[in-house]
């Protein structure tokens, strides 16, 4: 059996629904002050507009559209790069109907829409998270190429580093990608670091209850469990929510430990099983939205 089985065997024997519960985060359920300006005669968008009429949130209109995350979307409007019935855009609370014309950067957008696309990659280490790379490495979207030919605008839903692996979802559908990443949906995602060293008592209450560091503030994790214990080494299962860039990292190496391997099994309630590294799987909606969900 090779080390990887050995790991996955021992995931799948460890992972359990956690019922910790996990606290929501206030600023990530505030608004924009200046979204109640007036904005070139726009009209301001309700939540009834989004659901039960023709009308759509312009950033998500665009995300819909150009396959970009919400996010970026927004940063696309703000910097006034959005165009609507010759009216340039830079505000948020706009909303689009079918017979708008909208373009970006010049180029008219189409209300027609691409096909949605759902790949589960299990990354290898040695990728970065993007599409393109100007330092020229390796990029995820080289291992999804077959995919990218067939659909346009497929990037990547979230993030790994370049020496983690494990589950990673790319999509064209901003929408999705939104609810997949947006802090304010509480996604949980459970990794596998298997840490060299050894685990003492003191050392997993302490990585339990986290650490605030002056650039980062708080690195705590949701909820950590031993998959293994040996006297040199150890392997943990580690959830996160809102987790920061590097956050497993960073914490490991405050307490002067090394990462052997640090791999994402699990967001939402999809898990990764026995697809292999640099494999590549498409699913169906309805597999998707197990991503975005915390149902086991």
């Amino acid at each position: 059996m090779t080390k990887e089985k050995k790991i996955n065997s021992n995931i799948s024997k460890s992972i359990k629904p956690s019922n910790h519960t996990r606290k929501s985060t206030d600023a990530s359920k505030s608004t924009n002050s200046n979204s109640n300006s007036k904005i070139l005669k726009a009209r301001s968008v309700s939540p009834k507009s989004d659901a039960g009429t023709a009308e759509t949130r312009l950033n998500k209109f665009i995300a819909m559209h150009t396959g970009v995350s919400r996010r970026n979307a927004d940063e696309i409007i703000e910097e006034g790069r959005v165009v609507i019935n010759g009216k340039k855009i830079n505000k948020l609370a706009v909303s689009v109907k079918p017979g708008d014309e909208v373009s970006v950067d010049g180029k008219k957008i189409k209300f027609k829409e691409e096909p949605k696309i759902y790949i589960m990659l299990n990354k290898p280490q040695g990728y970065i998270t993007a599409v393109k790379s100007e330092e020229g490495f390796k990029t995820v979207m080289e291992l999804v190429k077959k995919e990218t030919l067939k659909y346009k605008h497929i990037f990547p839903a979230g993030r790994l580093d370049f020496m983690s692996e494990g589950m990673l979802i790319l999509t064209n559908d901003g929408d999705f990608s939104y609810k997949l990443t947006h802090p304010k949906f509480d996604v949980l995602k459970t990794y596998i670091v298997e840490v060299k060293g050894e685990l003492t008592a003191d050392l997993f209450n302490r990585i339990k209850k986290g650490v605030r560091l002056e650039e980062t503030g708080l690195l705590k994790p949701d909820y950590v469990r031993i998959v293994r214990k040996n006297p040199n080494k150890f392997i943990l299962s580690v959830d996160l929510t809102h987790g920061k860039n590097r956050e497993i990292r960073r914490l490991m190496e405050f307490f002067n430990l090394k990462i052997l391997m640090l791999k994402r099994v699990r967001i939402g309630g999809l898990y990764i099983g026995d697809l292999p590294s640099g494999e590549y799987r498409i699913l169906n909606r309805k597999t998707a939205e197990l991503a975005i969900s915390n149902d086991d």
